[in-house]
């Protein structure tokens, strides 16, 4: 399914290259208008200035496959009032029984700086096929970029900061790459929940809550998250106090403030080539599932991880005394689902050994001996 709507992606903008055209956005026009006269195919150029409106769902909405949106930074959507900068797609509901419908096939965003959203500032629901580059993203509420029910993905060369969820938040989707972005002041740089096939590469994450999570919440039509690629990333003194409370059922809310990347129950994740410096709580932690109490769908336990090359240093020196979590150490493994409040075992792990640890650089790990125990072949 997914392969053919690749194939009908790439099919739209050829089509439309044919007899694209470049729609230009004076300043003090109206972004909106030009977007609802564009064709696939066509490009929209927005020039400096600052845009807003009188609130509502979004400041601009894009319901057109094959549109292309390009700016300088220095073209700014203040969305204040509105719930996104930039809507992507119909949002809607998502719960365990049906995801986002694909509307939009093909869309690519290049440049802006997009602040001031309740929600997010980039929203992309059920898109298929897009890029988001070279953009500015400025304290929008819960998240920066936030695909959901999307695929084939880029977001690149980004600078975000100020969110209170994640910089990065792709949730329910496949075959996405965060990489080149600069992701600080906000609960978690990326965050990764139930999705398939995630690339998190050559990214700075630094000055956050949390560096990078990748966890299942319950109660979502994909009751997994699987094939992980976290690689080549500096997660750098992500000790910010979290900007939302520990009974938070979501976003960064539960996650200890000083964490560097932490697995909560994802498979097939491999963690390399990493340097991870100086995070309160941990470097590497990998933990079981808790949502698994609650959706009887979700297997807890982390399978298949791999773990080798980082740099993993000086972490795990101050813990989140809010959050209970993970013991402090630059690298944690606890494969059996644990209550972190009293220590109790609620479930054991009936195969730990399907993960693996190989030539990492680190001081301390808990439980000790761990990393040696579970070498990589």
């Amino acid at each position: 399914m997914r392969s053919s709507v690749s194939t009908l992606v790439a099919a739209v903008l050829a089509a439309g290259a044919a007899h694209a055209r470049t729609l230009e956005v004076p300043v003090g026009g109206s972004i909106q208008a030009v977007v609802d006269q564009a064709e696939p195919g066509d490009t929209i150029e927005v020039a400096p200035g600052t845009y807003s409106g009188r609130g509502g769902l979004a400041l601009v909405h894009v319901r057109k496959s094959g549109l292309r949106l390009s700016a300088p930074r220095a073209a700014v959507l203040d969305a204040a009032g509105y719930r996104y900068a930039i809507l992507v797609g119909d949002d809607g509901p998502v719960d365990a029984q049906s995801c986002l419908d694909v509307t939009v096939r093909g869309f690519a965003l290049a440049g802006f700086t997009l602040k001031g959203a309740q929600h997010a500032g980039l929203r992309l629901a059920g898109v298929d096929g897009f890029t988001v580059r070279e953009g500015a993203y400025l304290e929008n509420g819960s998240a920066g970029v936030a695909p959901v029910c999307s695929a084939h993905g880029l977001v690149a060369r980004n600078y975000a900061a100020g969110h209170r969820d994640a910089a990065v938040h792709l949730a329910n989707s496949d075959h996405v790459v965060v990489e080149d972005n600069a992701l600080t002041e906000g609960g978690i740089g990326a965050l990764v929940e139930n999705s398939t096939f995630a690339v998190v590469r050559h990214n700075q994450i630094f000055g956050n809550s949390a560096g990078v999570v990748v966890a299942v919440r319950p109660n979502l039509p994909l009751p997994l998250c699987d094939h992980v690629r976290i690689a080549e990333n500096a997660i750098v003194q992500n000790d910010l106090p979290n900007p939302s409370p520990p009974e938070a059922g979501e976003g960064a809310g539960p996650v200890p403030t000083g964490s560097g990347i932490l697995n909560a129950g994802a498979d097939h994740v491999s963690i390399e080539r990493n340097l991870i410096l100086g995070n309160g709580s941990f470097g590497i932690a990998t933990v079981a599932n808790p949502f698994a109490l609650v959706d009887p769908r979700i297997d807890p336990f982390v399978d298949d991880q791999r773990v080798a090359k980082n740099v993993v240093l000086l972490n795990g020196q101050d813990p989140d005394p809010e959050r209970p979590g993970p013991p402090g150490a630059d690298i944690v493994f606890l494969p059996n689902l644990i209550d972190f409040r009293d220590g109790a075992v609620l479930r054991a792990d009936p195969d730990p050994g399907d993960d693996c640890f190989g030539d990492n650089r680190s001081f301390t790990q808990q439980p000790p001996g761990v990393v040696e125990s579970l070498a990589c072949p």
